[in-house]
């Protein structure tokens, strides 16, 4: 198994920097796979890294209803998809996931563990969680060796 890191994100702030030091190391293609209860910080996370990346952080909203945004950075192309609501795996390859895989793109997935099998092998997963003093983690688990130099560049392993 392959590392995982665990960062404390006391604040906006601190999630915003982890968001910030992903984005800088990132080459594409990408996937990362956020997971977490509702309120957890998905998509703040999500405006943050798109923000990173040249979006104007109020464009970057919650895709729940849409189940897809796309973003124009200063260099690449983001995919904010939200498995949410999808009842199976089929709704996910009518989305075109299969084709943005292989696409130069970063793909950011909300609620990824409803249909792990459609994810591919190396890509980041990202789990928040809110703790009980109300404070908010980041778990950071590489999937495979792009991945794995990624998170290596980016300092947190």
């Amino acid at each position: 198994m392959l590392p995982s890191v665990v960062v404390e994100l006391p604040d906006l702030q601190a999630t915003y920097n982890l968001a910030v030091r992903l984005s800088h190391q990132i080459s594409v293609p990408q996937t990362i796979a956020l997971n977490g209860t509702l309120g957890a910080g998905k998509t703040q996370w999500t405006r943050n890294f798109c923000h990173a990346l040249g979006v104007p952080i109020e464009s970057v909203t919650s895709p729940t209803y849409v189940l897809q945004h796309r973003y124009r950075g200063t260099q690449l192309e983001i995919y904010h998809l939200d498995f949410y609501r999808l009842e199976s795996s089929q709704q996910v390859w009518d989305l075109g996931f299969d084709e943005l895989q292989e696409s130069p793109v970063v793909i950011v997935v909300e609620w990824a563990d409803k249909f792990p099998e459609t994810l591919p092998v190396d890509r980041l997963n990202l789990h928040l969680e809110v703790t009980d003093s109300g404070d908010r983690i980041a778990t950071l688990q590489s999937t495979g060796e792009k991945t794995l130099q990624w998170l290596k560049l980016a300092e947190l392993i």
